[in-house]
């Protein structure tokens, strides 16, 4: 675990304040997030076609075997998976396209819900204790924590680029992201 939360060797506080004073916005890009509902759309469409595959492999139905019935068998697996793709990848995809970090000389604020459960949670910058980065299986997970014991976290999941949302909020606070 690196533990330093002292500011990078690079920045000094005037350096600090100056980033401090930028207002921004840190947000999924919304041509990587469409392209992700286009993926979910073209599932769709595959399943719908490996669904119809079964009457292609069974027939006719004189030349039924157990080899057809298998492959049957596997190409409407196939269609049914491609088909709960689809839906889960427009609820990841409308999902991102909500989140977003605005940032400004005050604070960061955390836009991490959805439209209709948001989850809102400002942090001064000077009540920012740590920034953490955490691996846990193949999801970077990260957790900015403030002095008064309230925790934003977000994830790969919830960012396409968390580690730089949190370098950006690192460095805005003054601090370095220490690896767990």
């Amino acid at each position: 675990m690196t533990t330093t939360d002292s500011p990078p060797p690079n920045l000094t506080t005037s350096d600090i304040a100056a980033l401090r004073a930028r207002t921004g916005i840190v947000r999924n890009s919304r041509l990587v997030c469409w392209f992700t509902f286009g993926v979910a759309i073209v599932s769709a469409f595959l399943g719908v076609c490996m669904m119809l595959m079964i009457i292609s492999v069974l027939t006719p139905l004189s030349a039924i075997s157990f080899m057809r019935v298998l492959a049957a068998l596997q190409w409407g697996l196939g269609g049914v998976m491609f088909c709960f793709m689809c839906p889960a990848l427009c609820q990841w995809c409308l999902r991102m396209l909500h989140v977003q970090l605005k940032l400004d000389e005050k604070g960061v604020d955390f836009l991490l819900g959805t439209r209709k459960k948001p989850e809102e949670l400002f942090m001064p910058w000077e009540q920012i204790l740590r920034v953490e980065q955490k691996r846990v299986g193949n999801v970077q997970q990260f957790t900015v924590t403030a002095r008064d014991g309230s925790i934003a976290q977000f994830n790969s999941y919830t960012f396409f680029r968390p580690a730089r949302a949190a370098r950006i909020i690192a460095e805005r606070a003054g601090l370095t992201v220490q690896k767990l």
